[in-house]
């Protein structure tokens, strides 16, 4: 009987009899090494990384969407960025949202310019095909009809307060190891942030923090949305363009950021590595959803969710 995708936060079984110990240890230490060299914004404490041991006990299996992810990762030198949002962008960003806005951006960080380390950043949010293949290599249970029935749904919809019916989620769900059909190319969804970040680390790099993802979604000089100083829904795949689904990572080049950064202003939420100051158990969350508004999706914006959470506009990216 598989494991239930509920049943606790190890989704990951062990190698197969046979797999070297001696192997397993040395990629474990490997992995470790690599990712607790990875630069990052100034606030990212150096811990001891958990996923280390867990990647060490996966097996060989075919990787390359995700090789081809880590080759395209875009990279960001070092320097000073922009961060932070004015009173001025702040009221902006209620009017851009619309009814109901009132105070939903009163406690963004103040503008600000800090340094940055040198980091390296997906270039678009990790899709369906890539997600795949730590499945066979990990062991990971997707988000599929076996372990997220209607009635699990109707408790995270109320746990977390979701407002999608099971009918609208039944379309992100996987048959078994196998992505929804025709959509490979879609952001992966339904993942919580133990199992992003496990992804991350299987590929050999990490969760970005808010700062980074904040750095590469407005660009050297600043942008207030990635594509510049004004909400245009036409340039990401948000509710006001009708948007009602996930689509192709990067089918809306007009939008992108100006070193190339995909779907920041609108598509999916994405999972950062910065955990929520004073509320245990929560996680920054940068971005906005294929269903959100304006005023999300600038760099400045975010909001904290549970790290158990999940939901059908909510996925990632990787940074090393």
């Amino acid at each position: 009987m598989r494991r239930n995708l509920w049943a606790g936060p190890r989704l990951v079984k062990r190698a197969r009899s046979g797999f070297p110990r001696d192997f397993a240890r040395t990629w474990g230490l490997f992995a470790l090494a690599l990712l607790s060299g990875c630069g990052g914004g100034p606030s990212r404490a150096r811990t001891r990384d958990p996923y280390g041991p867990r990647v060490a006990q996966c097996i060989d299996s075919p990787r390359g969407v995700s090789d081809a992810a880590v080759a395209h990762m875009i990279p960001i030198a070092a320097g000073v960025a922009v961060l932070g949002s004015s009173p001025a962008e702040r009221q902006q960003a209620e009017r851009d949202y619309g009814p109901g806005s009132a105070g939903l951006f009163a406690a963004e960080a103040p503008a600000r310019r800090a340094h940055v380390q040198a980091f390296r950043l997906d270039r678009s949010p990790v899709t369906n095909a890539a997600y795949a293949e730590i499945v066979p290599a990990c062991g990971v249970v997707p988000p599929d009809y076996e372990n997220i029935t209607s009635s699990v749904w109707a408790e995270l919809a109320q746990r977390f307060g979701l407002r999608a019916s099971y009918a609208e989620v039944s379309r992100f769900l996987w048959n078994a190891s196998e992505p929804p059909r025709l959509r490979a190319e879609h952001p992966m969804v339904l993942v919580t942030y133990d199992e992003a970040a496990l992804y991350c680390a299987w590929r050999g790099g990490r969760l970005p923090t808010d700062v980074e993802w904040e750095r590469a979604a407005r660009g050297p000089a600043g942008s207030v949305y990635p594509w510049g100083a004004v909400f245009d829904p036409f340039r990401a795949n948000v509710a006001l363009r009708g948007a009602g689904d996930t689509i192709d990572v990067g089918a809306r080049p007009t939008g992108n950021a100006p070193e190339g950064f995909t779907d920041m202003g609108g598509h999916v939420l994405e999972w950062t590595s910065t955990r929520a100051p004073g509320r245990d158990g929560f996680a920054v969350v940068k971005g906005n959803g294929w269903d959100g508004r304006g005023g999300y999706g600038r760099g400045a914006a975010s909001r904290t969710l549970p790290i158990d959470q999940r939901d059908i506009t909510l996925g990632f990216r990787c940074a090393q």
